[in-house]
Parts: structure tokens; sequence; C-alpha cells
């Protein structure tokens, strides 16, 4: 067994994931001065000695370079200590607060650039100790249900791991071995990296925290006793030398990324850490599944794949070119090309066995003495021939290739002076990679087969030749006009000024006719044809779905798409570009409204002559859920979602599709992330993941998630497992009256908060006095602008700024308003559809909102409406935005009153006692920075309406809001 006897699966606790907001406490108690030692409850004794360790090194290094910081820390650090402690009167805490915000009005511009990267530094390093906690804690779980002689251990005994997900569907779902295996084969877990603009750390200072990570992984391993005093020196330079490039190093982006440069950091840590989790992991799973299922996990399953939206995300973004890309795709082809040349190079001295069978014979071309060796030979020089190709490619395109490693291209025995043919389809480096593995195995060498040949095969399966292969996202509209334009070169006028039904007619008879719209040459010539610059970008970026090697993308989204007319015009363009494969087009529905037509608009589709025989009846939907959040609110959105899916399956099954579903969630509750992981999946509508689940992964996600081997592996084990036991747990289903009860409540909290968002005049104003939105652009965190229209206000304004300003500003605003409004009625007097216990008993018994109210409950846990009316005290002057501000934050009090009063706590999330020591230990940091942040926006905001925007002040100034702005979001370890 590999969960203790006598426990029931059904009451333990899931493990809080390292994808959770808050993954270990960092302490109970407080910090004592400036020495960054800490009083923990627990004694944690490690995790302890990690963290007097990284606060003595930060301590030292201030004390050498800034000793004048230490003493304001230590200043602004008393009074945020006495507000937050129980032990003092309401009267003592607001004398605390007063004083913090009096010390703090007297920091010169500099002092607060000083206080703020000591403290973000600080708390950036307490996340790393938090992580290593985690990790070790993890590991604790192994030895305690180790030893087990059939490497079942290798995967932690829980439930939120295949290990224990596996003994779950075992003994409670009585499901066989055989079944288990075929579903756990036949599964995938696509992660789509997104360069959304969360992740305000530069690449550089996350290079030095991960090298930091690592230097701690290290100094636990010498804890043992199996290192020599020398070794253990040297560790602790190494990490004073981090901790002090930390501080020398630039926090800020001084200017904006480019798109390239987004890819390039998304591509480090596809580079860094799951190019050795992947395989390290599947070797786990392969243990677990011989030791539960007595079966391995075959060579060509991949259960967890990758893809990316850098590079290939044009919605909103005009840097992001056809070009760009190209660009991208090629530069990342090289880089996975460079990336096998170093496995292989290792595999070619490794592989020196002669016996083979007729087929390795057949394949190495050769009686060569060596037969393995001479075909990782070949595929060497293929690889090779890869990175010249792209360099080709990349010089064509007027950019610059890095540096190739020389160790990787200097010629090697048997391998200089052969010619090839780049690698351009992954079957032709996965097939000889698999023919050397029978052909070990058939020879009576299943044990060097099982070595580095497994690892890279099971790279190849989960990264292909691409890395991660680039969807292509644009908004409906731009293929409107291009097609468009298609129709005015092929003497078809009006295509804009049709009705839905016109256009779905007509564009389902060209698809339909077998011949194109235009004359041969005409499609590439559009632009000398005076077709407009827009137009002719649109159809220059579908021409790429033709043009690029197979496997370099995967998908087009239409962002913003309303109708089935949407994706028959993509379908329309792919076809004129001449692509041979065309891509899954994938509809958005991100709005309420476009959530609530989805289902009509897919039988529009799915019932359109042709179109199953187009798509072998298989189609992806995208449901957006940030955007939806934005429109109507969060209630209503995830209710809509929920809906939605059940409805649009229910129309595939109807009409004969297979549908999968692509989840656009963000990192933030706001913006439809949850950090359990596991259970937000179990949470889904019945039916609606089946084996299959694409998700994004966004900024701050990424690091924190994939950023290291430790997080990486665990985050794939909690995706693998939770789509496993989908595939088994029969969910309970919502009642009529649940769903009355939900739709009640979410038109009433969709009103409501539309109602403050959309039609109160004084909220944009309020809006943008009261919270930091007008300076986030200047973090310069993503490549695109923060409004799809200059000019537009809330509406227009994208779903991260939206949530980033209140995080910023410990509302969180957009995760709850609303909510109350709709609850409190049933609450009060039991009118609507249930009373207060039928809530309840939806809590206790509908998983869904179960999570819904958690993390709702999380959210508020994690806001503080004392800082936020901080802001307005000293941010906003109008009275009547004053008075909104006010309401507000009354409406904050009534919507926690009524979730406590669902879910029966005494205080939010106060189950979660990892959340509650984390934020305990980390609050008077964080409120320190809010302080400084807010009296940096009134200065700011003073001196710019005076006119002073040029003096060094101004700009120290600024800067010092900015790394408030990282701090805070470091501290809060979430941003947009």
């Amino acid at each position: 067994m590999l969960i203790r006897a006598g426990v029931s699966l059904r009451r333990v606790r899931h493990i809080r994931p390292p994808l959770a907001s808050f993954v270990r406490p960092v302490a109970s108690g407080h910090l004592n001065s400036w020495n960054f030692s800490l009083t923990i409850e627990n004694q944690e004794e490690k995790f302890v000695d990690d963290m007097k360790f990284l606060g003595g090194v930060l301590k030292s290094l201030l004390e050498a370079r800034k000793p004048g910081v230490l003493d304001v820390v230590t200043q602004l650090r008393r009074p945020a200590r006495t507000w937050r402690d129980p032990a003092f009167s309401d009267a003592d805490k607001d004398k605390a607060f007063e004083e913090l915000c009096r010390n703090v009005s007297r920091l010169s511009p500099e002092m607060m650039c000083d206080v703020t990267r000591a403290l973000s530094h600080f708390l950036a390093l307490a996340n790393l100790a938090e992580s290593r906690d985690q990790t070790r804690s993890l590991r604790q779980l192994y030895f305690e249900h180790g030893g087990a002689p059939d490497q079942s251990d290798a995967l932690p005994a829980k439930l939120d791991s295949c290990a224990g997900t596996i003994e779950v569907i075992i003994n409670e779902d009585g499901a066989s071995a055989a079944k288990i295996f075929q579903a756990l084969v036949k599964q995938q877990t696509e992660i789509v990296f997104t360069a959304h603009p969360t992740e305000v750390n530069r690449l550089e200072l996350l290079k030095k925290h991960r090298d930091i990570s690592e230097l701690l992984a290290q100094r636990d391993a010498m804890s043992g006793g199996d290192s020599t005093a020398f070794e253990r020196a040297q560790n602790e330079r190494a990490i004073r030398r981090g901790v002090a490039a930390m501080w020398g190093s630039d926090v800020l982006r001084r200017r904006k990324p480019t798109p390239q440069e987004e890819a390039r950091e998304g591509l480090a840590v596809l580079q860094t850490s799951l190019w050795d989790a992947v395989p390290s992991y599947m070797r786990r799973l392969d243990a677990v599944m011989l030791a539960q299922l007595q079966q391995r996990l075959p060579l060509d399953a991949s259960p967890v794949v990758f893809a990316s939206w850098m590079g290939g995300d044009r919605d909103g973004n005009p840097n992001v070119k056809s070009g760009t890309t190209r660009e991208v795709v090629v530069t990342q082809r090289r880089q996975a090309a460079l990336m096998y040349l170093r496995e292989l190079s290792g595999l070619r001295l490794e592989l020196s066995v002669k016996e083979c069978t007729p087929a390795l014979t057949a394949l190495s071309g050769t009686e060569a003495a060596e037969p393995y060796k001479a075909v990782v030979e070949q595929l060497i020089a293929r690889l090779r021939a890869t990175v010249a190709w792209a360099d080709a490619e990349l010089q064509r395109l007027g950019a610059t290739p890095d540096a190739r490693p020389l160790a990787l291209m200097i010629s090697a025995d048997g391998v200089a002076g052969q010619s090839a043919e780049p690698l351009l389809v992954v079957e032709e480096l996965a097939v000889p990679l698999r023919v050397m593995h029978e052909s070990l195995v058939a020879s009576g060498y299943a044990e060097l087969a099982d070595g580095a040949l497994v690892d890279v095969l099971r790279r190849v399966g989960a990264f292909g030749l691409q890395f991660a292969p680039l969807d292509l996202r644009q908004e409906s509209t731009r293929h409107a006009r291009a097609v468009h334009a298609l129709c005015q070169q092929a003497g078809e006028h009006g295509y804009l000024s049709w009705t839905e039904d016109e256009r779905v007619a007509w564009l389902s008879k060209e698809l339909g006719s077998g011949r194109p719209l235009l004359r041969r040459g005409v499609f590439e010539r559009l632009g000398e044809l005076g077709v407009g610059a827009e137009e002719n970008e649109v159809l220059q970026t579908v021409a790429l779905t033709a043009e690029l090697p197979p496997g370099s993308l995967k998908a087009y989204v239409i962002s913003q798409a309303t109708a089935a007319s949407d994706v028959l015009a993509v379908e329309l363009l792919m076809a004129e570009a001449g692509a041979v494969k065309p891509l899954p087009v994938a509809p958005l529905f991100e709005t309420l409204d476009d959530l609530n037509n989805a289902p009509g608009i897919l039988r529009q589709l799915f019932t359109t002559p042709g179109y199953a025989e187009r798509t072998g009846r298989s189609q992806m939907v995208m449901v957006g859920y940030s955007d939806s959040a934005k429109d109507a609110g969060r209630i209503a959105a995830m209710w809509a979602q929920y809906e939605s899916q059940e409805k649009m399956l229910e129309v595939a099954k109807e009409c004969g599709f297979e549908i999968s579903f692509f989840h656009g969630k963000g990192g933030t509750v706001g913006r439809g992330g949850n950090p359990e992981v596991y259970k937000a999946i179990l949470a889904h509508p019945q039916g609606t993941i089946d084996g299959k689940f694409r998700v994004t992964e966004q900024g701050e996600m990424i690091t924190r998630n994939f950023g290291d081997i430790d997080s990486a592996e665990r985050a794939m084990d909690i995706f693998t497992a939770a789509v496993l036991r989908d595939q088994f747990l029969q969910r309970p289903v919502p009642t009529p009256e649940w769903r009355a009860a939900m739709a009640a409540m979410s038109a009433c909290s969709c009103d409501f908060y539309r109602s403050v968002v959309r039609e109160e005049p004084k909220f944009v104003p309020y809006f943008r006095a009261a919270t930091p939105e007008l300076e986030l652009g200047s973090l310069n965190v993503g490549s695109r602008p923060a409004k799809r229209n200059p000019k537009g206000g809330v509406e227009s304004l994208r779903a991260i700024p939206w949530i980033f300003a209140w995080a910023q500003t410990r509302l969180n605003l957009p995760a709850w308003l609303g909510i109350g409004k709709a609850l409190e009625g049933a609450l009060a007097d039991g009118s609507g559809p249930v009373g207060k216990e039928e809530l309840q008993r939806m809590y206790k018994d509908w998983p869904w909102f179960h999570t819904t109210i958690d993390l709702i409950e999380m959210l508020m846990a994690k806001s503080d409406r004392t800082i936020a009316k901080h802001y307005d005290d000293k941010l906003v002057t109008d009275k009547e935005l004053l008075k909104l501000g006010a309401h507000l934050r009354e409406r904050f009090e009534v919507t926690e009153r009524s979730i406590l009063s669902i879910s029966g706590h005494s205080a939010p999330a106060d189950d979660y006692p990892d959340l509650q020591r984390s934020l305990r230990a980390r609050r008077h940091y964080i409120d320190v920075l809010n302080v400084i942040q807010v009296e940096a926006l009134a200065r700011l905001r003073a001196a710019e309406a005076a006119g002073a925007t040029k003096g060094y002040d101004y700009v120290t100034l600024k800067d010092a809001l900015l790394l408030t702005i990282n701090g805070i979001a470091t501290g809060m370890r979430n941003s947009g």
C-alpha cells in the first residue's frame, strides 16, 4: 500500500502543489530585527537554517555596501509588525500604521529605492527557501513510503501524484490495471507557454535565482555529513557571490522586450529545466506503472508535451509579424538541434556494441564494427546540417544566430566530411532511435537500451524538433478583412457587408469547390496588387502554415470569435495559401455572450457541408477565462464557462464530432487560475477533458512551476495524475435546483459587476487614481501594448494589467466584485432559488462550487482593505471618488461575510495553514512596500502635475515605484 492503512483517501487533503500561489510557509512567527532569523511554530530546522543563512548573507552584503539602509528598514518594519500583531489594541495599531506612513514620507527617493530593493530581494530569497523546503518535504514522502523493492516509491504516495491516483482508481473505482494502463498511455497534457507579461523579473535575475536555488540544494545534500569543510565553504562562497550578483543587477527592464526576446526567455526554461526534467519524470512514471500496473510506459507515449504562443500570438500586438514568427520557429529548431547534438555526442561514445538486428544493419548502411555508432553519426551529421540550415535562414531574415557551442560542432571521427540533409520531420529522428532501441533489446542489451537512448526518445516525444510548436493567434475581424481583400481580387465584392448566413454559404461553397479562389501566383503577389498592409500581413502569416517545416505550428487560434464564419474564413485563407495539412482552427470564446452563443456556433459549423470531412470530425475550442471574468465578473464567467463546455460537448456528441477544449487560464484567480491544479481539473464538467488537457501557462507561473527540475517534475506529475483521475471519476451531478441557483446568482452578480465597472461614470477615474494602472506600462514586462485600443476605457484594457493593478493595491477587486450581491439575498432571507442551507450543501457536495468558493476565499485572505484605503487616502482627491472607494470596500466586507457563511470558516482560508503562515510572515514586508508605493505615486503625480519630470529625483522616484511593483508581486507570488 502506498497510502497508510486505515486512512480514507476521500478525507485526505491534497498536497499544496508547486503550482500553488503559496507553496510552503515562510514562517508563522516574525523576523527578528534585520537578521532575517525566524521563529517558527513547527521548528522546521533545515528551513529555518536556510532562512537564517540567506538573511545573514543579505545582511552582510548590505552592511558592507549600504549600511544606512539596515537602520531605515528596521525603523519601517517595527511599526509594520506592531500594526499586524493581534496582541496590540486597535488604537495602538492605528498609531503604528501612522508611524509607518510618517517614516516613509521622510525617505529620500534614493533611500526609497534601496529599501525597496532590500525588501524585494529578501522576499525573492524567501521564495527560494520556500521552494527548497517544499522539495525537501516532498522528498521526505519518498522515504516515509519508500523502500519498496518494486520501486513504487518513484513518485510520492499522494492523491495528486500518479502513484496515489493509480491506487485510488484501483481500490475505490474498481478499475483494472489494464484499463488504467490504456487510459494513461493515450492521455496527453499540453502546456502552452504564453508571453503574457506577468513575470516582473528579468531573465538575468531569474537565472541568478535559479543558480542560488541549485546551490541551496547542494547545501542541503552536504548537511548529511558526506562533505568536507572545504566543500561546504566553497558552497557558501558561491551563494554569497550569487546574492551579491542579485544586489548588483538592475532589477528593472529599461526597455520593452521584442517578441523574439520574449521567445528566447521562454526557450530558456525549456533548455535549463524541462530538457532534463522530462526524461527524469518519465523514468519515475515508468517505474510506478511497472510496479502498479505491471506494464511499462511505451516509448512512443507522451503524457506531457509543450507548445508556445511566444512569437506566434499577434492578437493586439503589432510587433509580431510573419517574419517574427518565422524567426522564432527557426531559432527554436536551431536550439533543439544543438541540444540533441549534445545528447547524441554522448550516446555515440556509449553505443559501441557490435551485435545488432538486420533492421539496424540496413539502417546503418554498412557492415561496420560499430553499427549503432554509425547510425548515431548519421543523425549527428543531419543535426549539424539542421543548424547550418537554420543559420542560413536566420541570416536571410536579417537575424544574427547565437554563436554555436564549439564542442558540439567540432568534427569527430567518422562524422567529419559527411554530407547530410537537415532534419525537418521528427520521425526522421525518432525512427532510427527506436530501431536502435529494438535492436539492443533483441541483442541482449536491454539495460543499455534503457539508458541514455531512452532519455533521448522521451525528449523527442515531448519536444519534437521544435521544442515547443507555436500556435498562431489573430483577432477574427482581421481575418474577415483579409477574406474581403481576396474577394475583391477575385471579382467578388461586399464580403464585409454580407450577413452571417451569406458568409457561411459562400465560404462553404468555395472550400468545397476544390479550386483556388485566386489564379496561381496571385496570392504571393497580393501586396503588389494593392492589398492593404494589415490585410497582407494576415495573408503572409497564414502562408506560414504552408511554408514552415512540419511540426513547427500546432493550432490557429481565433480571438474574439463570434460566428461560424470566423472559423471558415481561416480555413479558406489556409487553403488559398496552399497548406497541404491545415492547422486545427480553434475559435476562442472569451466574453459572456460568446460563451453563451458558442454551442449554437458549433452546431452551425458541424452541420455546414464539407466541414466534417475537412476536419476529420475533430474540433478544438479555446475557452477564455480572463476576458470573460473582466467582462462579467468572476462568478458569472465561471458559470458561463461551465455550462458552455457542457453544452458544446453535447452538441459535438449529437453531430458525431470529437471536441477538445483549450483552457486559456492565467496565473491569478481573477484570470481563471487555480493554485490547486489537481482539484481544479477534477472540477471541470464531466466528460469535457477525457484524456486531453490543453492549458496556457504564463509569465511568473512558468518560472514557478517549471523553473527548476524538481518543480517541473512535480507539476508534470500533478497534471498527469489529474487527467488520469478525471477519466475514472464520476462527479456528483448538479441538481436542477443547484443549476437554477447558479443561473440566478450569475445574473445578479453580472448585473451588479457591470453596474459598477461599466455603468458607473466615476469608476474609471477612480480606478486610475487609486491604482498604479497607468504606471504599469513603465515596467516593460511585455512586447505588446497594455490596451487593444489605446483610447478605450476598461473594456479595452487587457485582462493582465486590469488584474495586476488591483493586486498591487491588495483589493483584488476582479476576483470577488458582484459575488456578495448574488449571495446576500439567499443568505439573509432565503430569497432566490435556494437558501443558506442549500448553498452550504452545494459547497459540501458539488466539487465545482466548492472549488469556486475556496478560490474566492483564498483571494480574500490575500487582500487587505486597510492597505487599499491607504491608496484612496493618499491618491484620490475627489470626494465622489472616495465615496466609491468606500462603497467597494463595504462590498468586500459583505462578500467576505457571505463566503464565510457558506464555507463555515471563521476567517478566509483558515483551513489552509500553509497559506496563513506564509501570509503572516510576509505581510509586514509587503505592507512596507505598499506604503512606499503609495508615497512614490503621490510624489510622482504631484511632480507630473507641476511639469517637474526632468530632474534626478523624478527619475529615481519612478525607479522606486517600479521596484515596489516588482517587490509586491514577488512577495504575493502573483501579478497578472
